[in-house]
């Protein structure tokens, strides 16, 4: 928990935790819960029991985060679920310079609490550091938690953060990977300029020249490649990543789009339920799973995804109410239950905060296709495959063109594969 008197500083806590983690994980002898399903109780008041219980956890990590100007305070406790009794507790004070030594002693101290025994290689992946500057490591948490808010000015704020971690730390290989996963986000949901697709390719070599075993490098490479249609490549990418990092929900959610773009439903299907079974509340794995329930004509499934999507949604754009995507995204929901008028407001807000944004337009398509508007929705598909999008791969299996399936216009504009 973060508890430091800025708010502002969550983005530290959750790197802490997304770190420490990290370095359990390298453990043989520990098996974890995925972090996206302890993350979520992140903040609740919760009897410890309960959650180990509903995690089928034996033991328990907790601990708070201090953080003001260049001072840090963290104090971690390892409770046994079964006794509700602390095992092992410590507080630690020092600067932002010390964080890596406290991350290396929290980990090595769980581990003696625990009573395990480590091999050679695991004692020097616990000591082992992505950088040894703290500035850059303090920028690279500030990027990632700008980075999955996936909108517009929350994907150039990450880039802007990443390049600046890499100008301190010039070899720092999980800043190249975000700032890859970042360009290629840019390209595939924002603006398709080949300047930002070149980008996400070039930090994706260099992320995996300083570090060759980082999932996160393999999972930039993959969606690099997805954007440049070379599938395959994307493909084997994704699966490296997933080897190194079982709960790399990005890398699962990249081999499911490149299943469904490539027709293979039923892979597609059980990709994206894997995606929501890590991080359950990352809605755009939500929208591809109700487009391939959809496509396999699973309608009953397909209205329960929605029916999610209508309980996530509202609270997700409170906070982040420019992210144009997840606003079209809620219209095309509304529209499915039945709330028109509000489907059709929402969408004209969503196009409102992205004009000519090729994908904006690919979305508004899809909207006027549901609403039965054949020719706006023809029209809004070509100006978007003239700004850029040409997966059309996709668009033949994407159910929201079903009443436009059949129309010529409609044939002759996707036939460019």
């Amino acid at each position: 928990d973060n508890i430091s008197p800025d708010s502002e500083t969550d983005y530290f806590s959750d790197g802490l935790t997304e770190e420490l983690i990290a370095r359990l994980s390298l453990v043989s002898e520990i098996e974890l819960v995925s972090r996206w399903a302890s993350m979520q109780f992140k903040g609740q008041k919760q009897d410890i029991r309960a959650i180990g219980r509903e995690l089928g956890a034996r033991y328990i990590v907790g601990g708070s985060v201090r953080r003001f100007q260049d001072s840090v305070r963290i104090t971690v406790q390892l409770v046994d679920v079964e006794t509700n009794r602390q095992i092992w507790g410590n507080t630690y004070k020092g600067k932002l310079d010390d964080i890596f030594d406290i991350q290396e002693q929290v980990a090595s101290q769980i581990v003696e609490a625990l009573k395990l025994k480590l091999t050679f290689s695991e004692k020097v992946s616990l000591t082992k550091r992505q950088t040894v500057n703290a500035n850059a490591y303090d920028l690279y948490l500030r990027g990632q938690d700008f980075l999955y808010r996936l909108s517009r000015r929350g994907t150039e704020r990450a880039i802007q953060l990443f390049e600046k971690a890499i100008e301190l730390d010039p070899r720092y290989a999980a800043a190249y990977a975000a700032c890859s996963s970042a360009y290629g986000q840019m390209y595939q949901w924002f603006s398709r300029e080949d300047k930002f697709r070149d980008k996400a390719q070039e930090m994706s070599f260099k992320a995996l020249m300083y570090d060759s075993s980082l999932a996160e490098a393999y999972t930039a490479m993959g969606l690099s490649y997805f954007i440049w249609g070379k599938l395959d490549e994307a493909a084997a990418s994704g699966r490296k990543a997933i080897e190194l990092d079982p709960d790399d929900f990005i890398a699962y959610w990249t081999l499911g789009r490149i299943q469904f773009s490539t027709g293979n439903l039923t892979e597609a299907l059980e990709l994206f339920q894997r995606v929501i079974e890590i991080k359950p509340g990352f809605y755009m794995a939500h929208s591809d799973l109700k487009q391939t329930y959809t496509g396999l004509g699973r309608t009953a499934e397909a209205e329960a995804v929605s029916r999610k999507v209508l309980e996530l949604l509202p609270n997700y754009l409170l906070r982040n109410p420019d992210d144009a995507r997840a606003r079209m995204f809620y219209a095309i929901t509304l529209l499915e239950v039945g709330r028109r008028d509000e489907a059709i407001a929402e969408g004209a807000a969503a196009l409102e905060l992205s004009p000519g944004d090729s994908v904006m337009l690919y979305n508004g398509a899809c909207l006027y296709s549901r609403l039965g508007e054949t020719r706006r929705a023809v029209d809004t598909l070509r100006q978007a495959v003239a700004a850029g999008v040409t997966n059309f791969g996709w668009m033949k299996h994407d159910p929201d063109f079903d009443p436009i399936r059949n129309d010529p216009e409609f044939i002759e504009l996707t036939s460019g594969s």
